[in-house]
């Protein structure tokens, strides 16, 4: 399908930074029903570990119905008319339990998600993310996300700019995994969820496809939803030429904020990052 004039601006954007922040894709009130339905499954699952609901859960709940509405979906499209997830989940940290390990970090947690560099759409982009926050993210020590933008082959330094992404319970944003990204630990004892979906192009090599969850998430759909049941593989390694996921755009584009990226990096010592860690270990060792 041919590009508008407000699909290329979109694409162009995209394709520029490596960051699309939307605005206003989903109510207060859809989020609070979303973690309504979530509590009780995450409650069960508590552990020091991340805790996680996955793609059949969320179909069986209606959650994903909403998540991928028509506006995101043309904004997934306009990016790659063939677009595939390799990961659908929502994930819950209780940081009150997590363990840190950014202040032990040479990259103080900056990294990228490697994948095959020839994975690429018809419109030469990259795997992308989306997140969703399902709590309010006001501050940086709330657990905001941090990305780089526009970054995607240098080594990681200081003073490079990066953008730090916070906001009210339903932000959503889309991502390059190619560049450097953090998501910034949280203070406190209180727990943060995401939701997250991971899109490639259909027809390269894509294990998550096959796996048994997906399977059943494709099930579970039984092609009620052409176009979910594409995402979740039913047309995986189909020639591109020929099939591409079965939704039609209709204007429906989500607003784009501004990116701000004023913010620098800064790379501690080797000599700092081995004294964190030394004294990691004591505290450790002391019970603290």
């Amino acid at each position: 399908m041919k590009l508008d004039k407000r699909e290329l601006s979109l694409q162009t954007m995209y394709l520029k930074h490596g960051l699309l922040p939307f605005q206003n894709m989903y109510t207060q009130q859809m989020i609070e029903k979303w973690n309504g339905l979530l509590d009780p499954i995450f409650h069960d699952r508590q552990s020091p570990e991340t805790s996680y609901v996955y793609s059949g859960e969320l179909v069986e709940l209606g959650i994903l119905d909403d998540v991928l509405n028509n506006k995101l979906l043309s904004a997934i499209t306009v990016l790659d008319p063939c677009p595939i997830l390799f990961q659908c989940h929502c994930f819950e940290i209780d940081w009150s339990q997590a363990i840190s390990q950014t202040h032990c970090d040479l990259l103080e947690g900056w990294h990228k998600d490697h994948r095959d560099p020839n994975i690429k759409s018809v419109y030469g982009c990259r795997p992308f993310s989306i997140y969703i926050y399902l709590n309010d993210v006001k501050q940086t020590n709330e657990g905001a996300f941090e990305i780089i933008p526009g970054y995607a082959t240098g080594p990681l330094e200081s003073n490079l700019n990066y953008c730090n992404l916070k906001g009210r319970k339903g932000t959503c944003f889309l991502w390059n995994r190619d560049l450097y990204h953090r998501l910034h630990e949280k203070n406190g004892s209180t727990k943060q969820r995401v939701l997250k979906l991971s899109v490639q192009t259909n027809g390269w090599a894509h294990s998550k496809a096959q796996l048994d969850g997906f399977h059943q998430t494709r099930a579970l759909l039984n092609n009620a939803n052409p176009a979910l049941s594409y995402l979740f593989g039913s047309h995986y390694n189909n020639n591109l030429a020929i099939q591409t996921i079965p939704f039609a755009r209709k204007g429906q584009l989500p607003q784009i904020m501004p990116i701000d990226y004023s913010r620098k990096t800064h790379m501690p010592s080797r000599a700092s990052v081995m004294f964190r860690r030394f004294k990691s270990k004591v505290d450790q060792a002391l019970g603290f």
